[in-house]
């Protein structure tokens, strides 16, 4: 009872816009995402494209020119590229429109603590997002058109949907868990090792239960 009532007078409830039931905790959420936007979008067409950026953003073009899509062993899985094109025939094609969806990922990223508070507790969660959000490294690959930003998604969803399952075996987790596997393996082979870590963790868990 008594940690029922000390959640329920977090510093973190206290509100900020009754108006639009913002507490202090959802407000910071929405903070650093603004921030993410901000930051993950400031200047993102200036800087030259590297010799990687060049190959992905030309096959790209490739596919939404109408010329097709064909795997070659230079690149990763087709998720890049279908995603780019996407982009490109709404927008154009140019430096800044073949960074938006690394960008647009790696906001995502930023807001997803939020659904681990449970495991996270709510503090931890705004501290990892914070720390997502101010992460040179994290900041870097949110934009630069490569399949990192996409796979740091796909992997957080991946997890999000391990523990959910763990904890009250509702069959849509395990819905998550192959959605977000299905999209990783389109997008980077380095799921195979993400997806080995995660099997070891669940036989593990298992075993122990």
């Amino acid at each position: 009872m008594s940690a029922n009532v000390e959640e329920k007078t977090s510093w973190l409830d206290r509100p900020v816009l009754p108006i639009l039931k913002l507490d202090l905790e959802k407000t910071l959420y929405w903070v650093f995402i603004i921030l993410a936007i901000a930051s993950r979008f400031w200047l993102l067409g200036e800087r030259a494209m590297s010799h990687d950026e060049s190959l992905h953003t030309f096959y790209s073009w490739n596919l939404y020119q109408g010329g097709g899509y064909s795997h070659t062993p230079l690149t990763h899985g087709p998720f890049l590229f279908h995603i780019n094109a996407l982009i490109y025939s709404f927008f154009g094609a140019d430096d800044f429109t073949s960074r938006i969806s690394t960008a647009l990922f790696g906001i995502v990223l930023v807001a997803l603590p939020y659904v681990f508070r449970r495991w996270l507790g709510r503090t931890g969660a705004l501290i990892t997002s914070f720390l997502i959000l101010i992460s040179p490294s994290l900041w870097y690959h949110a934009r630069y058109i490569r399949d990192e930003a996409y796979m740091l998604v796909w992997v957080m969803l991946m997890a999000w949907g391990i523990f959910g399952y763990l904890h009250d075996r509702a069959t849509k987790w395990l819905y998550l868990i192959a959605g977000a596997a299905a999209f990783a393996f389109i997008s980077m082979e380095a799921t195979f090792i993400f997806v080995a870590i995660f099997g070891f963790f669940l036989i593990a868990a298992l075993l122990i239960e």
